[in-house]
């Protein structure tokens, strides 16, 4: 086979791994003469496509986590060309002013005699769920890993469940902005995390202490303590066969997780890009340089590209220059603020929590049967035929046939808090603009900006100030629902015709009689479209907002994805279309029915 000139590797969203492509680039690029990219996704997702060829190299298979690994090694899918690192460690974390506390910000210790995980039984008060405060709050491993289940069933094990919820973060993002967030305000936090990462670099957490390792089989039962994980370099079957060299010193690269953790704090500590920081590592750590190069002329050329200078830049084909954006310094001050207002945050996250709960306790108490009915009642009454509540009642049916109506129950409660906020916010905005040009054109630029912004980066400070769970859920679904409602009440109202208004005025109707009686009645077709278009766009954030941990049918699709499990997707994917499919047929019903009404039909 033809020798491939351009490497892909994996990146699957961790500073580490990133790290290591890096170094290894930068051989690749000096010694070699490839170049190289980096492909992102998931950890299940960048094994399948290491399996197909899709990318070249997988710096960092963490083969606990993924299920299949030993299987498709087996099976020949790909070649392993050995360790990374094999001394890492993972298992339940806690900072440490927890335990020890920190005077110098004022911490006094919450848990004094917390060192392992059996120790947890006497602190489910320190560490509350928010969401369920009678109850601790234990921060699990990221849904559709290995590990997780494990995790799971240590819980479970050592007689925590009944004192503890634990709690499924969604995704390795959210759970390090979970502890990052805790640990800027002082506040208790214990969770499943994994070394080494930039997190454990930067915070001072501890690792609690569990019974020593047996075997696999009882720490799979969550018995013991955490094995290290071998961290494997593996390759696809094609690049192996077509670049024998290159997988050469890729069988000799090994590092530990101390080194790697030791270039993690040099990035967080002088902001060096990955790029930087592998020239800074290669530098210190010269004698790997001959130990993954045996040639001694490739080595020299590693070493002759790190002493080079700065390339002069080709200003035609390059932007010629950049400013200095200090995006930490606007990070911390962000993070000061959410530490500074933490109570104020959290009474409404308190707030929010109570009317979610509320909503799902409602929902909880309509049998099946009695739901299945009042769709069918909807149906018919809305679409005026038999047959079309009948069908309406076959799909809700077939959600409760496959196993998730109670996860449709957790999603509904989310999704119904997230539209009467939109609505109780967005329908008095729309109806300010409408009669308000000033407030308008102000208005306008920032619902274009929320309209446009990716739906991810509402997650940032929403896990923020609010942590993880339901309650930032409704927070970013509302963020992002809420601006078709305001748009559509105010393009509404605008659009009633002047002389309507004028006839309403001059038969001596107030301002605010003539808005009530005459202008939303005439906008109200508009108006509910923008209902509509707000209730499906809260749907829509159902698996995004999976990954900051709200429950229920996107968490169920954020699973399936990780673990690449294609039927397990397909089912939460279809009850997801059924309940989407079914508000909006019933609200575009009411829009229709209500317009014939008015018309005299």
């Amino acid at each position: 086979m033809t020798e491939k000139k351009e490497i892909a590797f994996a990146d699957v969203g961790w500073d580490s791994v990133r790290f290591h492509n890096a170094v290894a680039g930068l051989i690749a690029e000096s010694a070699y003469g490839y170049t190289w990219t980096e492909t992102p996704g998931s950890t299940p997702i960048m094994h399948e496509a290491l399996k197909k060829g899709e990318i070249d190299v997988s710096m960092e298979e963490w083969t606990d986590n993924i299920s299949s690994y030993e299987k498709d090694l087996k099976a020949g899918t790909f070649q392993e060309l050995g360790s990374n690192y094999d001394d890492d460690k993972q298992g339940f974390y806690v900072p440490r002013y927890v335990i020890e506390g920190d005077p110098s910000r004022g911490i006094k210790a919450a848990a004094p005699d917390l060192k392992t995980v059996q120790d947890l039984k006497k602190y489910a008060d320190v560490f509350t769920d928010q969401e369920n405060p009678g109850k601790g709050r234990i921060y699990g491993g990221i849904p559709g890993w290995d590990i997780n289940e494990t995790m799971r069933k240590k819980v479970s094990y050592n007689g925590l469940d009944s004192l503890y919820n634990y709690f499924q973060p969604g995704s390795d993002s959210a759970l390090s902005a979970a502890f990052t967030s805790a640990y800027e305000k002082g506040e208790p936090i214990v969770g499943y995390y994994w070394e080494p990462t930039w997190l454990t670099g930067k915070c001072d957490l501890v690792l609690l202490e569990d019974k020593t390792y047996v075997d696999e089989e009882q720490f799979r039962e969550g018995k013991t303590e955490c094995p290290a994980v071998n961290v494997t370099i593996a390759v696809s079957n094609a690049f192996a066969q077509s670049n024998p060299e290159f997988c050469s010193f890729l069988e000799n690269y090994h590092t530990s997780s101390k080194l790697t953790s030791e270039a993690l704090a040099h990035m967080q500590e002088t902001g060096d890009d990955y790029t930087a920081a592998a020239k800074w590592f290669l530098t210190v750590h010269e004698d790997l340089i001959e130990q993954w190069l045996p040639d001694k002329e490739k080595a020299d050329a590693v070493k002759g590209a790190l002493g080079l200078q700065k390339v002069q830049k080709n200003y035609l084909l390059e932007f010629p220059f950049e400013l200095p954006v200090h995006t930490d310094d606007f990070d911390s001050a962000v993070k000061a603020f959410a530490a500074h207002f933490s109570g104020f945050f959290n009474g409404i996250r308190d707030g929010l929590d109570g009317m979610i709960g509320g909503i799902h306790g409602l929902l909880g108490l309509i049998p099946w049967w009695l739901m299945i009915f009042l769709v069918f009642l909807g149906g018919w009454k809305i679409g005026g035929k038999v047959k079309t509540g009948i069908l309406y009642s076959i799909l809700l049916f077939i959600v409760g046939m496959i196993g998730l109506w109670s996860m449709m129950y957790e999603t509904l409660a989310i999704v119904i808090a997230s539209v009467v906020i939109s609505l109780a916010a967005g329908l008095p905005i729309g109806i300010l603009i409408s009669g308000s040009d000033r407030a308008n054109r102000i208005l306008r630029p920032i619902l274009d900006t929320m309209q446009t912004m990716p739906v991810f980066v509402y997650l940032i400070p929403a896990v923020l100030f609010f942590g993880l769970g339901r309650a930032p859920a409704v927070i970013a679904t509302t963020v992002y629902a809420v601006v078709p409602v305001i748009r559509l009440t105010s393009h509404g109202i605008r659009q009633v015709e002047p002389e309507v208004v004028e006839a309403a005025r001059s038969f001596g109707s107030t301002w605010l009689q003539c808005l009530w009686k005459v202008q939303i009645p005439q906008a109200m077709p508009t108006i509910l479209t923008g209902v509509n278009q707000t209730l499906m766009m809260a749907m829509s954030m159902v698996v995004t907002c999976s990954m900051i941990g709200a429950s229920g049918l996107g968490m169920e699709v954020l699973i399936s994805v990780n673990r690449i499990e294609i039927g397990r997707g397909l089912l939460a994917g279809i009850a997801v279309v059924i309940v989407a499919i079914l508000m909006d047929r019933m609200t575009q019903g009411c829009l229709k029915k209500g317009e014939e009404e008015r018309n005299g039909k």
